[in-house]
């Protein structure tokens, strides 16, 4: 069964409150997962939100944290205490990939790597026992609204096709336009950012099925 996310990257807690109002007044949302993202100005040139306003305007979706980080680890007991059920971190940040995922699951979280473009699905392997979930991007990270990289498609195929391959989710410029031939690659999660968000959530995943179940 395929997972649709909607993903709330926001720079001000003002911002981010109008988004979770925003998902609490969509039919579609009262359940299941909302990815949020963090930024940090440094692994990427973007600086988001940090945990407080998360802790400040409750959600009741469970929460997945996208660190777009250069520490991740140094994140972690925040996420933990603001309620994250789990966390996303890149491979290529600063910090050793395994100590990020024992700390995490330490603290009880679910744990996935996120590979940006450049970075091949051969990566996971040392990894593949240890972790919940795969985040494929589609875009270089840091911003919503960037064109998809069309060369996902394959990677997500290269992974799926490994027999180890975890959960696979993707995140980057999913629309409409994209979201059938991803889940033919092997997706099991769609996290999407722009697409939903702006306008009118319950018509925009509207859109997102009739283009999933074409």
């Amino acid at each position: 069964m395929i997972e649709i996310l909607p993903a709330i990257l926001d720079k001000t807690p003002e911002e981010y409150k109008a988004h979770v109002e925003q998902l609490h007044k969509s039919h579609s949302f009262q359940e299941g997962w909302v990815h949020i993202d963090f930024a940090d100005d440094i692994y990427v040139p973007n600086k988001t939100i940090d945990t407080i306003p998360v802790k400040d305007y409750p959600l009741n979706l469970k929460k997945e944290a996208h660190m777009m980080v250069e520490y991740p680890i140094e994140w972690l007991v925040a996420l933990k205490e603001a309620g994250f059920d789990r966390v996303i971190f890149h491979f290529g940040s600063k910090n050793n990939p395994e100590e990020v995922i024992d700390e995490a699951k330490k603290l009880g979280m679910e744990v996935g790597i996120a590979l940006n473009p450049d970075v091949p699905v051969t990566v996971i392997e040392l990894y593949k026992d240890k972790i919940d979930m795969v985040l494929i991007m589609g875009v270089v990270p840091g911003f919503q609204g960037q064109p998809f990289v069309p060369e996902t498609f394959q990677k997500i195929k290269d992974l799926k096709s490994r027999d180890w391959a975890p959960k696979i989710s993707v995140d980057g410029a999913v629309s409409d336009l994209n979201a059938r031939e991803l889940i033919d690659a092997g997706v099991d999660q769609l996290v999407v950012g722009s697409f939903l968000i702006k306008g009118d959530i319950d018509s925009n995943l509207e859109k997102l099925w009739e283009a999933v179940n074409t």
